[in-house]
């Protein structure tokens, strides 16, 4: 539960655009929440110009406890004290464990829950948002993930729940639906700043089609966060116009770490490498997982760091400073 005597504001739930990092959880050798790295997680996200912070699936937020959710959300909260939206996923099997869920994200300080419906139909997803919205003072993003909910469909949870103010759309055919939610968005004047009620689309993904994304509306992505600086500058690139730098820092930056990562065949090989960069730079102490994860093959492994070696990423200038250190030893 929240810290007592610590003031838990919901304050920061300003406009969700951009670079969004999910967070990779930090454990300690024997599994339990490492709160020493969590920290040097949040400033090192901090530092690369993340534009909110996110706990979500790629967090393992499905293998935390509500405690240790509790724990780990007040933390981000406390420690951000505002300058960030901090979004919380609340999804549960369940409508009341959901809405249970959400409550604990707004006594904990969090700005906006992220809730991915995927167990629920069209008529049950759309009165979730309806109910969550009715009864938990708190923005709410939905996240179509796994369910792949038709545009209509999210489309009538937007008109329905008033604190919807994000979509997450990283479903198969996620740059068409985009095209699609944004236009509906659009005609119900709900796009821009000038809007009484804006509603910003992201995608996510890991970021595998952040390009298409972009070009189809979408102001921004929700990948992991060793590269958070690399995918900001695509974003930033783009919203200002320049469509074709941004491809150019995707393509050089960002695409040779996504493309091993899919070379390895294994789908949870993001979560191994992001874990394992973070220690090699000295953020996490372990690469423990709750989750079943797969190491990339060594030559893979070494294509990651070459490359990242040839950019100016903050974990690359991390990577190389511990390895002069360790040298100078």
């Amino acid at each position: 539960m929240p810290s007592k005597g610590m003031p838990v504001s919901n304050s920061g739930g300003s406009r969700i655009a951009g670079a969004v990092p999910v967070l990779a959880m930090p454990f300690d050798e024997d599994g339990a929440i490492d709160e020493a790295s969590l920290r040097r997680e949040l400033d090192f996200c901090i530092e690369a110009g993340s534009q909110a912070i996110a706990f979500g699936m790629g967090s393992e937020s499905a293998m935390l406890t509500d405690a240790e959710r509790a724990q780990v959300w007040s933390l981000a909260g406390q420690h951000l004290d505002g300058q960030l939206p901090l979004i919380a996923a609340t999804a549960h099997a369940s409508r009341e464990g959901t809405i249970a869920l959400t409550h604990l994200a707004r006594e904990c300080g969090v700005t906006c829950a992220m809730v991915n419906p995927a167990p629920f139909g069209s008529d049950q997803l759309v009165g979730l948002f309806r109910d969550l919205s009715d009864r938990v003072d708190l923005s709410l993003m939905v996240q179509d993930a796994g369910g792949d909910a038709p545009a209509t469909v999210l489309l009538q949870a937007v008109d329905t729940a008033a604190r919807v103010s994000c979509l997450k759309l990283e479903s198969p055919g996620t740059p068409q639906k985009v095209g699609a939610v944004v236009e509906g968005l659009q005609q119900r004047g709900l796009l821009g700043s000038s809007a009484s009620r804006e509603i910003t689309v992201l995608g996510g993904g890991n970021g595998n089609l952040l390009p298409e994304e972009l070009d189809r509306g979408s102001v921004g992505t929700m990948p992991h966060p060793a590269l958070i600086d690399g995918f900001r500058t695509v974003c930033d690139r783009y919203a200002t116009g320049d469509s074709t730098g941004s491809q150019e820092v995707y393509q050089h930056t960002v695409a040779p770490v996504l493309r091993a990562v899919a070379t390895s065949g294994a789908g949870s090989t993001m979560l191994w490498l992001q874990k394992t960069l973070f220690c090699r730079a000295g953020i996490l102490r372990t690469t423990y997982c709750r989750r079943p994860a797969q190491a990339l093959p060594d030559w893979l492994m070494e294509q990651v760091l070459r490359h990242l070696d040839t950019t100016d990423l903050v974990i690359a200038r991390l990577l190389r400073a511990n390895t002069a250190r360790r040298g100078s030893n």
